[in-house]
């Protein structure tokens, strides 16, 4: 059987982490190796987590690295530990016993496919689909969750190609690590995921969404559902993952697609964001301004 580690960051949410390792640790696929970052959370939570979780190796970054940073301090540790599979879990992640056994089963019948992610559904309303897959077109850098908001009312068992997974819950192989490297550093928060698969996708590795796999998610807990810096990074890095992974155009034609990205994202601010309109409208001005300077990694 191949060797297993599971990777989960924590940054100020250790009931989450604590939760989450709690399922993994039930999971009916044994663990290898359990590693815990603290994503230098400076509130306590480093020293909560090595008292509750004995079984876990528990990691401290030193300071906030962000989404990407913490993860990858994480998987170098798994990989030289002899990790021939890493999956990458989010605190606010509870796993049903099944869901990594399925994920690798459909990553050994799928060859040529390098990461597998679950269908995820809310915490709070289970038959609510957040994502089953997501999809990105090139020509436009419109970036969508295949069945978001829909219900999740009927057993699936089908195994789908998809443009990338969320970094939610996504089990990756050993060789697409070594061959397209870590997690994007510049993105700090949001966007990575889906630029890591589509980095694996050019070096030849496929990404699927396993439907019969389920994994229970709560979105926002680190940095807040309803906080301005949600769609700071959004916007900025949405427009970062356009210019980087879409394929080239000449300068008018790609103004035209930055600046369709950068609609979408201000449409979503009017529209239906949590956030109060003026801090997301000053957000928005922030992500964007900061990505035509080239500023990335954290935020204001």
């Amino acid at each position: 059987m191949a060797r297993l580690a599971a990777v989960v960051l924590n940054f100020r949410t250790a009931s989450d982490t604590i939760a989450c390792v709690r399922s993994l640790e039930a999971s009916a696929r044994p663990i290898d190796r359990l590693i815990v970052v603290d994503n230098g959370s400076g509130d306590g939570s480093e020293e909560r987590l090595r008292a509750e979780l004995p079984r876990a190796e528990v990691l401290q970054t030193g300071a906030n690295l962000g989404f990407s940073g913490g993860c990858n301090l994480g998987v170098r540790r798994a990989l030289d530990g002899g990790a021939s599979l890493v999956v990458l879990v989010n605190s606010d992640i509870l796993l049903p016993p099944d869901c990594l056994g399925a994920l690798e089963a459909a990553l050994d019948a799928h060859p040529r496919a390098g990461i597998a992610g679950p269908a995820i559904v809310g915490r709070d309303d289970p038959r609510r689909i957040e994502t089953r897959g997501i999809s990105f077109s090139g020509w436009s850098g419109r970036v969508w969750n295949h069945e978001f908001g829909r219900r999740n009312d009927a057993a699936r068992g089908g195994v789908r190609v998809v443009d990338g997974v969320s970094g939610a819950l996504m089990l990756i192989r050993r060789e697409v690590l070594e061959r397209v490297g870590e997690l994007e550093n510049e993105y700090f928060f949001s966007f990575e995921d889906l630029d890591f698969c589509l980095r694996a996708r050019a070096a030849g590795f496929e990404t699927i969404c396993v439907d019969g796999a389920i994994a229970h998610h709560e979105g926002g807990r680190s940095i807040g559902a309803r906080s301005a810096r949600r769609i700071y990074f959004a916007t900025r890095n949405h427009l970062l993952l356009a210019r980087r992974a879409a394929p080239a155009l000449p300068p008018p034609l790609g103004l035209v697609r930055q600046g369709w990205v950068a609609a979408l994202n201000l449409a979503y601010v009017l529209t239906r964001s949590p956030t109060p309109v003026g801090e997301g409208l000053v957000a928005f001005g922030q992500g964007l301004w900061h990505h035509l300077r080239r500023r990335y990694g954290d935020g204001p």
